[in-house]
């Protein structure tokens, strides 16, 4: 099994948010001989509703790589996937929000939009592989297929957790050349590279949100749909009534700001209840819960033909994996999107929310993941 490696021959295109981290996996490509070619992906109508400036879809970030790509003297082409992204990232991110979830967009725009449409779109151009700079490594055959997954070396800036949606057989055309490397040390190198991105803010959590609220935004999206957010109930875990709320989308597991409960002292977002349009809090002993059920499972390993199996399991970007026991939830219902899966931790985690992904690892190798569908509560 060799690293994250390919004859020096290949063409290799670049997906450049204008930030240092892909403008260093596109210099370190072009020190070892690639053709590089260099993508940014427009993915925003700036004119009607302009991205944050720390976004890495605002027209800001499209000028940072182009000028990225004239300091390292490769071509750079800009590709126009609004209509893509409106409908496989934008709009899913905005319906799950109503049914009481919290999505995870860049697994979206990775699975569906960066390692789908842009992929293609680059090998359509000649390109071998498609590089980025994520903070993951794969593991390649002596043929060159990728064959595993694992974590980047820099345990603060991995980034494995939002990549499990790829498929496998996308794994073969994908590079990332950050794998091995630290941020601390990838600025140095922009830095000594003179890269105009060296010293650029890392880019927010939800890049096409504008600079404002999240649940304004969601809101409105909703309404242009003709799905209206309502008010509705507060209560407590024992069903006490402690208020109303502006729409569940405003809210999520976990949340502790901004609830707008007068005298709730160290107040939790425990639940949200779609069917009834109810926020249920606690205190923060009752976000803990031990089992949940996922769906759209996709698999970057064998590891599915051993269940149940033992893995450590990871539920948001932020979380500490954690020992579980991964098993089917209904046997017999066979692999993809369709299988579903029962998950057992052994100790209680805290605020494990629907809508979020549930990544399973054998030590730092991806297994697969999915979707959180539901959670028993204590």
């Amino acid at each position: 099994m060799k690293r994250d490696i390919f004859p020096s021959s290949a063409t290799v295109a670049v997906a450049m948010s204008g930030g240092v981290d892909s403008s260093v996996a596109a210099a370190l490509l072009v020190e070892k001989g690639h053709r590089v070619f260099g993508v940014t992906m427009e993915l925003w109508s700036y004119a009607d509703a302009p991205a944050s400036g720390r976004s890495c879809c605002s027209m800001a970030a499209i000028e940072d790589a182009r000028a990225a790509a004239a300091r390292l003297g490769i071509p750079h082409y800009v590709v126009e996937l609004e209509d893509v992204f409106e409908e496989g990232v934008v709009r899913p991110f905005c319906l799950e929000y109503s049914r009481g979830k919290t999505p995870n967009p860049c697994v979206l725009c990775n699975a569906r939009v960066k390692f789908g449409v842009l992929l293609d779109r680059v090998r359509s151009l000649g390109a071998d592989f498609l590089a980025t700079g994520h903070y993951a490594r794969l593991e390649r055959e002596a043929d060159g297929a990728a064959t595993r997954m694992r974590r980047g070396t820099d345990e603060q800036k991995d980034q494995s957790y939002a990549l499990w949606a790829v498929t496998s057989a996308r794994l073969e055309n994908l590079c990332f050349p950050l794998g091995e490397m630290r941020k601390s040390d990838v600025r140095r190198l922009a830095s000594e590279l003179g890269l105009p991105s060296a010293e650029r803010e890392e880019s927010q959590d939800v890049c096409f949100v504008p600079a404002g609220d999240c649940g304004d935004f969601v809101t409105a999206r909703l309404s242009a749909m003709g799905i209206d957010v309502r008010p509705g109930d507060v209560i407590d875990v024992a069903g006490k009534a402690l208020g109303s709320h502006r729409g569940l989308v405003r809210y999520t597991v976990g949340q502790r700001r901004g609830l707008g409960i007068s005298g709730a002292d160290r107040q939790y977002v425990v639940e949200l209840r779609p069917d009834t349009n109810t926020v249920v809090m606690g205190e923060k002993r009752d976000l803990l819960s031990r089992e949940f059920t996922c769906a759209d499972v996709n698999w970057l390993s064998d590891a599915a033909e051993r269940l149940p199996l033992r893995a450590l399991v990871q539920v948001r970007y932020t979380h500490q994996a954690a020992p579980a026991l991964v098993e089917e939830a209904a046997p017999g219902a066979g692999l993809g999107p369709g299988q579903r899966l029962r998950v057992t931790f052994d100790a209680a985690q805290s605020a494990i929310t629907p809508g979020q992904s549930a990544v399973f690892y054998d030590g730092d190798t991806v297994l697969g993941g999915g979707v959180i569908e539901s959670v028993t509560r204590r």
